[in-house]
């Protein structure tokens, strides 16, 4: 059933709560969330994480705003853009540390390993995360639509990793390859994908 009306737009930052509680939502079962994110209080440790993320990517992040509320969001990672930086990270920490408590320095190294994973160059854009309250509505495919086209835009390739390997034939289907894989010690194995841009947009 698709939404009788929604809308693509960049976030607030009063739209936080609600992103993250839809990320957290979203990713319940997700292979990767449930490896390093600890069991006890997992969605409110999941909500926890999605608030710092979305926090840290105030220009990299959209919502598909369905029938007046926020039905999804994507958050991107965008080209040329520098990393946050140790006083913004600071500033967020009690988020990390709600998420992980005593797990943040795991979390952390299974982050390292994903982050070095991440081709360097060309410029690119990169789907850090996309999640929708309740898949099936189109809601999803719109927020993917509309970063990609951003990207096509300015002719840029995009890049993500997916930890959940239904996902990937999902993907394909908007344009993105296999890249490879990234295996977390003790944890899941991510696909990398890449796509090239699609010239005079979409």
């Amino acid at each position: 059933m698709q939404p009788s009306n929604h809308v693509v737009r960049q976030a607030l930052r009063s739209d936080v709560g609600t992103v993250a509680r839809v990320l957290a939502e979203a990713f319940d079962a997700d292979p990767m969330m449930r490896f390093v994110v600890p069991s006890t209080r997992y969605r409110e440790r999941l909500t926890a994480l999605f608030a710092f993320e979305a926090l840290l990517s105030p220009h990299g992040s959209w919502v598909a705003v369905a029938d007046g509320e926020i039905a999804g969001a994507a958050l991107w990672g965008l080209p040329g853009a520098r990393p946050p930086g140790f006083w913004p990270t600071l500033r967020y920490s009690r988020y990390l540390l709600r998420a992980f408590g005593t797990g943040l320095p795991a979390a952390l190294r299974s982050f390292r390993v994903i982050e070095d994973a991440h081709p360097p160059s060309p410029p690119h854009w990169y789907l850090q995360t996309l999640g929708v309250a309740r898949p099936g509505r189109g809601v999803g495919g719109a927020l993917l639509r509309d970063g990609l086209a951003r990207a096509d835009a300015q002719g840029l390739p995009a890049y993500l990793e997916s930890s959940a390997p239904g996902n990937v034939a999902i993907y394909e289907r908007y344009g993105f390859r296999p890249a490879g894989e990234i295996v977390l010690p003790g944890g899941p194995t991510l696909t990398a994908m890449w796509r090239e841009p699609v010239r005079g947009g979409q």
